[in-house]
């Protein structure tokens, strides 16, 4: 980038300073940082989580049941921030993006009662999420997918929507498709041993290796949670193809991924 469009798009207001995307880059529990969303896309980090309760007819960001108050309504922290930068980026989240951002949200109560009040939120910015219309996907400026107590049901029953389901390992071999389901998440300590002693074994790393190819066979994403969020891991991942790596220390996975 020449100094001169470096000045104007400074002059414009756009962001010039994540020029480097972490497509693979997940902020866990983004919602703890100083800066939630803002801290993450300062790094160059393309997936973010915000943990969402509905309480009183209000979505709050929380990883507990919080007191409802506005500086945590999901609208005002994530959804509208993250709107105005992408119209302030001419349609991008990042100017030198080419792939769309990743929220997840993960639904700490009842997603079938929470999605009908997300998605009026949704509607009027649909234009800038990656949709289903009439079953063909259409790519956007942001991915935005459920986890934890998905509203499952009502999304796959949808054949125009603009939000997606992250799966589960117990997913795989359904035949779902990756248009409905494109991100598979699944506890990592639930399935290995391993904790970074030594070398994980032969057996430990055959079985992870694959539960990726068959991630990726299916054309889907794939994360681990639940794993020590250490250097030696965040290397590992990389190393074995893990798609979103997740990490609360954005810094340190931002060094290993540079």
């Amino acid at each position: 980038m020449s100094r001169i469009i470096f000045f104007f798009l400074v002059l414009a207001g756009f962001n010039v300073q994540a020029q480097q995307v972490h497509y693979n880059a997940f902020s866990h529990n983004d919602y703890w940082r100083n800066r939630p969303l803002f801290d993450a896309l300062d790094y160059g980090f393309n997936c973010v989580e915000a943990d969402l309760w509905l309480i009183d007819g209000e979505l709050y960001v929380a990883h507990d049941r919080p007191e409802p108050k506005m500086s945590i309504v999901f609208s005002n922290l994530y959804l509208k921030p993250l709107i105005a930068r992408i119209q302030k980026n001419g349609g991008k989240v990042y100017l030198s993006g080419d792939r769309p951002f990743y929220l997840m949200i993960d639904c700490k109560t009842n997603g079938e009662e929470m999605y009908p009040l997300l998605k009026r939120q949704l509607e009027p910015y649909k234009k800038y999420f990656c949709s289903v219309e009439n079953g063909c996907y259409k790519e956007g400026a942001v991915l935005l997918f459920f986890s934890g107590n998905r509203p499952r049901k009502a999304i796959s029953e949808e054949t125009s929507r603009i939000a997606f389901l992250d799966g589960t390992i117990a997913d795989l071999g359904k035949e779902i498709p990756k248009t409905l389901m494109p991100v598979v998440s699944d506890n990592f300590s639930a399935f290995f041993s391993w904790r970074g002693e030594g070398n994980i074994s032969e057996k430990e790393l055959n079985e992870m290796r694959a539960i990726i190819r068959q991630v990726h066979e299916e054309g889907k994403l794939f994360r681990w949670w639940g794993a020590p969020d250490t250097p030696l891991f965040k290397r590992f991942f990389r190393e074995e193809g893990v798609d979103l790596i997740g990490a609360d220390d954005l810094r340190g996975l931002h060094e290993v991924l540079k």
